[in-house]
């Protein structure tokens, strides 16, 4: 014959009548049970709607229910690092993933610089600056602009007069788009020097005459803040035809400069 036993109300320790025919007794009293299902509520999902019972005791609720829980974490997955080969999470919903870890995009974070030529400010990407290091560049001097203006060669310098008769060198680039203007000038001690400036109207450099320790002649062009920008030289070819030869710049190279004559008769100068 069954038998009826007692147990203690988990909660509240008060005794429940449990019989021994029960497949699942219970471990709470009627009105311990009725707190706890007080508990919980209903919260939607906020991505497919469905409704989610959430506990008030928990700190953390969820938002999402288990399964679209399953389906973000489905759209994440790793590309390389182009600065240190590094692992980066990107979603598949972002239309343009990351090229750089946090790390590389930290140590080389955007640089706001001047132009060299020109003046005005540019900014030296991440990928930018780890690219030069990767190819053992120097970073840019000029700015975009001046970068594809100086892109197109050979350039060609011409004397012109300006509108109040003075005379101005002017250099344009293949396209014909001006890079620069020079005009010579004594200074207030009496030395003769070429002043160079670029469109914006701002001094590049100044060319100055000066003879080596053997007493050679040479040009040597220096920027507004006294660095040496290049060095020059008047030379002869194998065939006798003189050109000039210069070195430095913003690129770090040698150009050959020699003089021509258009088919009006008219000389300039020629950069390659």
């Amino acid at each position: 014959m069954s038998k009826w036993y007692t147990r203690s109300c988990e909660d509240c320790g008060c005794d429940i009548p449990i019989h021994e025919d029960w497949d699942n007794p219970p471990k709470l009293c009627k009105s311990c049970k009725e707190d706890r299902a007080a508990q919980w509520y209903d919260r939607s999902c906020a991505d497919c709607g469905t409704s989610m019972r959430i506990h008030r005791d928990w700190d953390n609720p969820p938002k999402i229910c288990k399964s679209c829980k399953e389906k973000r974490e489905a759209k994440w997955y790793e590309v390389r690092c182009n600065g240190c080969g590094g692992s980066i999470k990107a979603n598949r919903d972002w239309d343009t993933p990351p090229k750089f870890c946090k790390n590389c995009k930290d140590s080389n974070a955007p640089k706001d610089v001047s132009c060299a030529h020109c003046g005005k400010g540019f900014t030296i990407s991440v990928g930018t600056q780890i690219k030069c290091k990767q190819s053992g560049w120097k970073m840019p001097k000029k700015c975009p602009d001046c970068r594809e203006l100086f892109k197109h060669k050979p350039f060609k310098t011409v004397k012109e007069t300006t509108f109040l008769g003075n005379t101005v060198y002017r250099t344009y680039n293949s396209l014909g788009q001006l890079i620069s203007e020079s005009r010579d000038e004594t200074t207030f001690f009496g030395n003769k020097q070429r002043r160079h400036t670029g469109q914006t109207g701002k001094t590049v450099g100044i060319t100055r005459e000066k003879k080596t320790f053997l007493g050679t002649p040479y040009r040597e062009m220096t920027g507004p803040d006294g660095s040496v920008k290049s060095r020059s030289r008047e030379k002869t070819s194998f065939f006798g035809n003189k050109y000039t030869e210069s070195e430095g710049g913003a690129s770090n190279t040698t150009h050959k400069t020699t003089t021509e004559t258009t088919w009006t008769g008219e000389k300039y100068r020629k950069t390659e």
